[in-house]
């Protein structure tokens, strides 16, 4: 563990309700933030063709081609199958 979730460990130890409950708000925040942040770059780059990566629903890796961007969702070709993927769960293929 770094240095500094070891002070993390330690201060919530001394916090009060209302600093813990704000910290905790402080980080869900930042969270949401970054999480927006690389949903728009992986979107951005993200072209039909593109060969992508994602896990199915029985949780096992599958490598497809892209076939349309949508809004928030990528239409993901497997074989014959067309998936309707959220972006976020993708990644580009290795």
């Amino acid at each position: 563990m770094n240095g500094f979730l070891e002070v993390v460990r330690t201060a919530r130890l001394t916090m009060s309700d209302d600093e813990l409950n704000d910290a905790l708000q402080l980080l869900a925040k930042e969270k949401e933030t970054r999480r927006e942040r690389a949903f728009a770059i992986n979107k951005s780059s993200m072209r039909a063709g593109d060969v992508v990566s994602f896990i199915n629903n029985d949780g096992v890796r599958v490598l497809g081609e892209v076939k349309k961007v949508k809004q928030k969702k990528a239409i993901v070709v497997v074989g014959s199958v067309n998936w309707d993927v959220p972006i976020g769960m993708l990644s580009a293929a290795r």
